[in-house]
């Protein structure tokens, strides 16, 4: 399940009131992406960035102020990232609020889509959910699910223009993307249709439990990756003290570790000792269902491995995803945590997570 939805299921199984922030458009230079999300309770608990800074601090108060209403309320803001915010960098970023109380009744309804949600992204499903702005009497509901074998869940007297604008987005890469329809009454509808597209998770095995790992944990455990964990010495796992529920940790022999490990995984090698490393390398080479292999070592160590891979046949392209030495942006400090920083630089660089987004408005 994503962060966010997350921390919205839990804010309405505890029966707190919370505010959704979704990054609908951005101008020029700005701390945040299309999709950035925040997610505000009533408890003053906050999940997710819009980059932090003057901008994410007005819009904390403006969705805090939502909190307290007695109606449920969706805002769509634009903050001029200039004077008024403290800012000179130019452009701007338009925020989408949506508020769910408890108090109003028509809380049950608005919150439906919240299943809907859960239950696509359990079937790893695109889909298109549609949030209308300026909700006028003739809609009961005001967040709608469009994906390829649901129509809109809760239609509810939408548009059927509405309802091809979300399936043409299915079919491309862009998301948000703000539409505006006419009414029965005749008045514009602003409607935020926004695509979910599940990511896949990628999987990241980490060789040794030493000094660098153990500052590498810390940093990797809060990206959006599952971490396999593999030394075969009990005492170096016993000796790190942060948490460790995100993290498989494998007691084993490096090379019986690999074994189940997942396919396209993207692998750190930083063992106590050479042979090691080389032995685990290679059996990551040979298998070649790998995304990224990188070695903690000097220039020479990798050369020598490269040469010894490349000697044993095994074709160029396969060794040219070997990488060695990682961690050396920095040539000064050389402890554990700078290494480890430098370390989850460059693999961070290699492991693509997210989608890009982009926005278009489109009038019906």
């Amino acid at each position: 399940m994503q962060a966010w939805l997350k921390s919205v299921t839990d804010a309405v199984s505890s029966k707190n009131d919370f505010v959704v922030m979704t990054v609908i458009d951005t101008k020029g230079s700005t701390p945040c992406i299309n999709g950035d999300k925040i997610v505000v309770t009533s408890d003053q608990s906050v999940f997710g960035s819009i980059g932090g800074g003057n901008l994410e601090f007005k819009a904390l108060a403006f969705a805090t102020n939502l909190l307290t209403q007695d109606k449920n309320k969706v805002y769509l803001e634009k903050f001029p990232l200039g004077a008024s915010l403290g800012q000179c960098c130019g452009g701007y970023v338009k925020v989408l609020f949506e508020s769910f109380l408890h108090s109003d009744s028509s809380i049950k309804n608005n919150n439906s889509w919240i299943n809907v949600v859960s239950d696509l992204l359990d079937q790893n499903e695109d889909f298109v959910v549609a949030t209308i702005v300026n909700n006028k009497s003739e809609y009961e509901d005001n967040k709608l699910v469009y994906s390829v074998n649901n129509h809109l869940a809760n239609e509810k007297g939408i548009s059927s223009a509405v309802a091809l604008s979300a399936k043409k987005l299915l079919t491309k890469t862009g998301s948000p993307t703000v539409i505006e329809y006419t009414n029965n009454s005749n008045s514009v509808v602003e409607i935020c249709l926004e695509k979910n597209t599940p990511t896949k998770v990628q999987s990241l095995a980490i060789f040794g439990a030493g000094h660098i790992s153990r500052a590498l944990m810390p940093i990797l455990s809060n990206l959006p990756v599952n971490i396999y964990w593999i030394d075969d010495r009990v005492e170096q796992f016993n000796k790190y003290q942060g948490d460790t529920s995100k993290i498989n940790i494998i007691c084993d022999d490096f090379l019986n570790g690999l074994i189940d490990l997942p396919d396209d995984i993207y692998c750190l090698v930083i063992t106590y000792s050479h042979q090691i490393d080389y032995e685990i390398c290679e059996k990551i080479i040979s298998k070649n269902k790998f995304s990224y292999l990188g070695m903690i070592g000097s220039a020479i160590k990798g050369k020598k491995f490269r040469d010894r891979f490349i000697n044993k046949g095994y074709q160029q392209e396969v060794v040219d995803k070997f990488t060695c030495p990682i961690g050396e942006k920095q040539k000064f400090l050389k402890s554990p945590t700078s290494i480890a920083v430098t370390i989850a630089m460059d693999l961070i660089n290699f492991i693509t997570v997210g989608i890009s987004l982009g926005l278009s408005l489109i009038h019906i």
